[in-house]
Formats: structure tokens, C-alpha cells, sequence
């Protein structure tokens, strides 16, 4: 009996699969980071609820009209099983998880915040390991580990001593919420797309999981009655400008990489890259808002990069 042996074509197209998942995760961190800068001009006077309410129904519109250009369909053609795990990732991740983690910002401020996120790989690539047998090696593991201690020292940095925040049990639960939301969210998509028809895009599972983080939003905007905000919001021509770009660079483009990069590579590798925006967005702050990059800053960032590369290179 003769082993099965992979042709060099078959070789070469599965490595140019797994360097495609990687470079979509990589991308989809620097997405976010501009889109964050983005909604942060965009957003002000703006309840975080109706910047959320708003990009995701921008997202929804925009995804739609490419999804019916693109395939011919407003709906996407998938089974029941692939839109209710798709329907539970969007409104656990973009509903609930994303309401976590905005109002944490205002409890522990957005450095403890994003410490706390930065613990989402090592929660999806454990819960990849236990679900799908997905086996890390040493070297990634280990790489794994020095890209979120490279996060660690950046986003741990205190350069105020006056702090507005205060490190409380409700504040941490909130930022512990909204990691939580985003790992599960990860792993429902995970599992959806294994049951999806194969010739089905990236896009349409992330026109699937939009449209129920939409419906979502705007049922407990109706429940909680927020949605005068929204008024407000449609009359202010700079937060329309600003928010439509960052929900194109970001729920859009920045969702749909990252569906392309679970479909490719492991999750554990795939978050670790997506988690890579508070480094992203060093340079942009400087840029943009003039903030001075500290050297911890900047060692920090060299120390993610090298763990980075090494998931690339070996």
C-alpha cells in the first residue's frame, strides 16, 4: 500500500493558503486600528450605543449591496445550522461583547481595557485545541506568547499619574465581558464556517453575522429606548463622514479579513495576528494625535513584531 503523497502544486497551494489566512489576520489588526482612530473623531458627542447602532447598520446596507452585486443574492444561501452559530457570533460579539467593552472604557479607561483583550488568543487557540484538535507546536506556542507579551508592555504603560480610571471588580468584569465576546464570537464563527458549503464566500458569513448584530442592536435600542440618538446623529454631516469610513475600513473590510483568515489558518494563530491593533496604532497616534512613543513603547513593539515573524517563518 502506497502513502499519500502531496504533489509540489498541491504543497505550494495549501502554503499559499495558510500565508493568505495570515497576511488577511495581519491586515485585519491594522483595519481596526484605523478605523478606531476613525471612530474616535468621528464619535464625539455621540453616545459609544449609537456609534455602535450606526456603523453596524451602515456595515449591514454596504456588505448588502456588494454580497447581491458580487453573487446575485440579498440573502445569503447557507443552512439553518450555519445562520443560527453565524446569528449567535454576531450578536455575542458585535451586540453584546462590543457594549462590554465601551462601557468598560469609561470604568477602567482603555489601557486596562485592552490589556485585558489582548487575552482573547490564548482563550480561543486553549478552546481550538479542546474543540478541533487544532495542535500548536512549541515554536508557535511559544511565538504566540512573546507577540502578547510585546502587547502587555505597550498597553501597560501608565504615563499619567493622574488617572481618571479606577481598577474596580464592576470595571474589570465589563473588560472580561467584552474579551469573553469577542473570543466566543471567534469560535462560533470558527465552527459555522466548517459546516458551510464550500463554495461560499468569506463575505457571506460576514454578511450573516452583520445582519443578526444589527437586528440585535436596534431590538435592545428599542427595549432600553435609545434611538433618539439617532436623529441627532443623521443631522451631523462630520460624524456621517467619519463613521461611514470607518465602518467601511473596519465592520466591512476589516470583518471579511478576518473571516478569510479563520478560513485558513489555525484560530489560536489567526487571533494572535488579528490582536496585533493597540501596536498598529502607535504610529498613528503619533501621527495623527502627536503623541510622544516612549522607548518601552517601541520595545515593546519590536518584541510583538519578532513574535510576529516567527509565526510567519516557521
Amino acid at each position: 500500500m502506497t502513502g499519500l503523497r502531496l504533489s509540489p502544486r498541491n504543497v505550494s497551494t495549501v502554503l499559499m493558503d495558510v500565508l493568505l489566512g495570515e497576511m488577511a489576520a495581519l491586515i485585519t489588526s491594522i483595519l481596526w486600528a484605523v478605523s478606531s482612530t476613525l471612530f474616535t473623531f468621528g464619535g464625539k458627542g455621540h453616545s459609544p450605543h449609537t456609534v455602535n447602532r450606526m456603523r453596524l447598520t451602515g456595515a449591514l446596507i454596504i456588505l448588502s449591496i456588494f454580497h447581491l452585486i458580487l453573487f446575485g443574492r440579498l440573502i445569503p444561501d447557507e443552512n439553518l445550522y450555519v445562520w443560527l452559530l453565524l446569528g449567535l457570533s454576531g450578536m455575542v460579539g458585535l451586540a453584546i461583547g462590543d457594549g462590554f467593552l465601551l462601557w468598560s472604557y469609561g470604568k477602567v479607561g482603555p489601557r486596562i481595557s485592552m490589556l485585558v483583550m489582548s487575552m482573547v488568543p490564548i482563550v480561543t487557540g486553549s478552546a481550538g485545541w479542546l474543540l478541533w484538535g487544532e495542535a500548536l507546536g512549541l515554536l508557535e506556542i511559544l511565538f504566540i506568547v512573546l507577540t502578547l507579551t510585546g502587547i502587555v508592555v505597550v498597553v501597560a504603560e501608565r504615563r499619567e499619574d493622574r488617572s481618571p480610571f479606577r481598577i474596580t471588580f464592576g470595571g474589570l468584569a465589563l473588560a472580561v465581558g467584552g474579551m469573553l465576546g469577542q473570543a466566543v464570537q471567534l469560535l462560533l464563527a470558527k465552527d459555522a464556517m466548517m459546516f458551510m458549503r464550500s463554495s461560499s464566500p468569506p463575505m457571506t458569513a460576514t454578511l450573516i453575522r452583520i445582519l443578526w448584530g444589527t437586528a440585535a442592536i436596534w431590538i435592545a435600542s428599542m427595549i432600553i429606548r435609545r434611538k433618539t440618538g439617532t436623529v441627532k446623529a443623521l443631522s451631523d454631516r462630520r460624524f456621517l463622514i467619519f463613521i461611514g469610513l470607518a465602518t467601511i475600513i473596519g465592520p466591512v473590510l476589516g470583518i471579511w479579513a478576518s473571516f478569510v483568515a479563520l478560513n485558513s489558518v489555525d484560530i489560536g494563530i489567526a487571533s494572535t495576528l488579528m490582536s496585533l491593533s493597540p501596536l498598529m496604532i502607535i504610529p498613528i497616534s503619533w501621527k495623527v494625535f502627536g503623541e510622544r512613543i516612549t522607548p518601552r513603547a517601541v520595545i515593546g513593539t519590536v518584541i510583538a513584531l519578532i513574535g510576529v515573524a516567527g509565526l510567519f517563518l516557521f
